[in-house]
């Protein structure tokens, strides 16, 4: 590598200081060195005593006499096998550095063995069986990762320092550590000392795992890094993973850039079509276009390129902090060809549109890098990529996908119009004709985009998206504050709070009924009811089924896109359970006749405003759960699925149109109240909430719940408007759900 005279690079020095420190803490001695004078083996500086092999062959022999009474450094020479070692070689061994490993056995239980390694040794699939092999009688206890530490060896080659124990039955932690290129040294030998002296836990450059990986997985420092395997364990909440050869066809490169070299040319030729090399892969998933440098040639259309296939280079670096290059290739790049320094990826017919999104992106991402440095891997190919786990969403997260992906077309939609608006502003015959095109096409796209804005407004959302309870006491509200109503506009904020927390506590115990959860909270509720008379539940029930849902173990267990997870999350946060006890306490002192003096209304009204805003905010999931009332429903048994008529009961607007879906089940009732989540499943709401034309207004309202004046009759009450109406074959149904007795 060296011919003794090239000055070592300033890390060097460290490096060997790291190597001290661990033979100290790990050996309480030095070690002894055994390398040869080969110029393949890593030229380490040291003072250490050491044995000088003739040839590598003796080196296994020469380390097995001195571990029995010292630790070992082994340098071997990190060529190819040749002459009378090769043909001494057997089975994987290929390389000199394997052969004198596999070749040393463990003298006494405190036997300590390093060696100075290619990082490729420890990590890259090619050298599993060798692994086999070592953790057969070793177990490693360290590893230190270092670039740019030797002279004469290129300063992106990655070297390991490994250093072994014998393997016991008992295991023993494993320290990994990365020497890092762009840190203070003195930083780096900090660390260093922290790591050797720690029993667990993660320092700034390395982290201590409880025990080895299985026998010949890799030991890269990136893949089992803590924090990267947390997340890969989290890709469970996506919906499920699977190997990215069940999504992806590999259909081979078309040209082999050195065996096909004469089937290339730099010009277009009839019937050639160009051929697309990992240079034209850009950073932001497009293909660049013909330059100087590209090439052509004539590839038949079975072994072309289609639109829809992904690109990957076959060739990253693994010290260059960038993710995977991953292009798409469009209909207007066709027609083209790859050559071997790509990987094409075709989707197979069963991949929809929101699942290959996330699987590119996926792709794209720094854990999909980390998993390439992890395995090694400095060349991409379909062994290598075949049972990578890709994430697929579930059906909640991929409707929502499905969403983003359409707005994001809808919105270059409105920005190709607008830019060809402009563009033909002097294109007409006639200015008059063209003033009148303009001002007509203009004014559809400033509404379009106004309209796109007030979503932003969150009071707009709230009056267009939220369950319409909530959205219509949420307008009345901005009724009365534009009006100066402020007595109104206070009693209107305090009754939104509690129908606030009256729709979302009901829907809990309708939600909870479903998943077999049962809330304490209800036990009061039911015993006022059973007990009969004008005292219903209240303000005060709402807020306990919610803090109990909050704190509830089983509740924070519920699989992740389970609706209760939402619901349960609601009063989490500090702010939200302190704006809700806020607002609890101003309601009370209204029923107890404390009223605010009218000095001090303007102050109280926006103090409660802020704090209801704060609610709304965190209760933003509802606007994914859509109020749902069924109106009509036809069973085919054929097909085994139903036509659903309903209405989406959402925004301030009483007047909902119909509309129309399929729905899986045949079970759901005409005229009764649903909440649908992300995946389309619907929710029964009754007997909690009731769709009814209330009997004061005679409009369609939603009511709930208010008290049972006598043993037979139930009063129930408008979200809406606070109307009342009685039902005496409520009870029944109320019995059997647990509310009364």
């Amino acid at each position: 590598m060296t011919d003794g005279t090239t000055p070592h690079p300033p890390r060097h020095d460290t490096f060997r200081g790291l190597l001290e420190l661990a033979f100290g803490a790990l050996a309480g001695t030095d070690p002894v060195v055994v390398t040869t004078n080969d110029e393949m083996a890593a030229p380490l500086k040291h003072e250490w005593p050491s044995y000088l092999a003739e040839s590598a062959g003796e080196l296994p022999d020469i380390a097995n006499n001195l571990l029995r009474t010292a630790p070992v450094l082994l340098i071997p020479p990190w060529g190819r096998v040749s002459g009378t070692l090769a043909s001494a070689a057997e089975g994987p061994l290929r390389s000199v550095h394997e052969i004198a490993l596999a070749g040393i056995r463990p003298e006494g239980n405190e036997a300590l063995l390093a060696a100075l390694l290619p990082a490729s040794a420890l990590t890259s699939p090619r050298y599993r069986e060798f692994r086999e092999m070592v953790d057969y009688s070793w177990q490693p206890c360290l590893v230190i990762f270092a670039t740019s530490v030797f002279a004469g060896v290129h300063q992106l080659f990655d070297t390991a320092a490994v250093f072994w124990r014998p393997r016991s039955s008992e295991g023993q932690p494993l320290k990994l550590f990365r020497f890092p290129g762009r840190e203070d040294e003195k930083v780096v030998e900090i660390d260093f000392r922290r790591l050797l002296g720690r029993a667990s836990g993660t320092g700034k450059f390395g982290y201590v795992l409880p025990g080895p990986p299985g026998a010949g997985e890799s030991l890269s420092v990136e893949l089992h890094d803590p924090a990267i395997t947390a997340r890969w364990s989290e890709l469970n909440v996506w919906g499920v993973t699977v190997p990215l050869k069940d999504l992806f066809a590999f259909p081979a490169a078309a040209l082999h850039r050195t065996a096909h070299r004469h089937l290339l040319h730099d010009q277009r030729q009839d019937g050639s079509v160009r051929v697309v090399a990992g240079r034209d892969l850009r950073y932001d998933g497009t293909l660049a276009g013909p330059d100087d440098a590209s090439k052509w040639a004539k590839v038949p259309p079975d072994r072309q390129l289609r639109a829809g296939d992904l690109l990957l280079r076959r060739m990253f670096s693994p010290h260059a902090r960038v993710n995977l290059v991953v292009a798409e290739v469009a209909a207007d790049d066709l027609p083209l060809a790859a050559d071997d320094s790509v990987v094409t990826l075709r989707a197979n017919g069963c991949l929809q549109g929101p699942q290959r999104l996330v699987a590119v992106q996926f792709l794209r991402s720094p854990l999909v890098r980390a998993w390439a440095v992890g395995h090694s891997v400095a060349s991409l190919t379909p062994p290598v990529l075949r049972d990578l786990p890709i994430p697929q969403p579930d059906a909640a997260l991929a409707a929502t996908i499905e969403g983003l992906e359409a707005a994001r077309s809808q919105l270059e939609s409105w920005r190709d119009e607008s830019e060809a608006l402009l563009a033909s502003v002097f294109e007409d015959e006639s200015a008059v004709t063209a003033r009148r095109r303009i001002l007509e096409s203009g004014r559809q796209l400033r509404m379009r985009v106004d309209a796109a804005a007030l979503l932003d407004d969150f009071s707009h959302q709230v009056r267009t998206r939220y369950p319409h309870p909530i959205a219509y006491r949420w307008s009345e509200v901005q009724v009365h504050l534009s009006r100066g109503a402020h007595e109104a506009a206070y009693e209107a904020i305090l009754e939104t709070v509690e129908v606030l927390l009256c729709y979302t506590a009901l829907a809990v115990l309708s939600l909870s009924r479903d998943a077999g959860l049962r809330l304490g909270a209800i036990d009061g509720i039911r015993t006022r009811l059973s007990r009969g008379g004008s005292n219903g539940p209240g303000f005060g029930d709402w807020a306990a089924i919610l803090k109990e849902a909050t704190e509830s173990k089983a509740f924070r267990r519920r699989p992740d896109g389970d609706p209760l997870n939402d619901f349960s999350r609601i009063f989490s946060a500090t702010e939200a359970a302190s704006a809700r006890q806020r607002l609890a306490g101003r309601r009370n002192a209204k029923s107890h006749l404390r009223r605010v003096d009218a000095i001090d209304l303007p102050s109280a009204i926006k103090e409660a405003h802020a704090d209801l805003t704060t609610l709304l905010a965190h209760a933003s999931f509802l606007a994914d759960l859509p109020l749902v009332h069924v109106t009509g429903v036809r069973w085919d048994t054929l097909r085994r699925t139903a036509q659903v008529d309903y209405q989406e009961l959402m925004g301030d607007n009483a007047l909902a149109p119909g509309k129309q879906r399929p729905y899986a089940n045949s079970d759901l009732e005409i005229g009764s109240l649903y909440l649908a989540n992300e995946n389309g499943q619907l929710h029964l709401l009754r007997p909690f909430l009731l769709r009814r034309r209330c009997p004061v207004c005679r409009s369609w309202e939603t009511f709930h719940v208010d008290n049972t004046p006598d043993a037979t009759t139930v009063t129930v009450k408008s979200l809406e408007r606070g109307h009342t109406d009685t039902d005496p074959a409520l009870r029944q149904v109320l019995e059997h759900v647990g509310f009364v007795e």
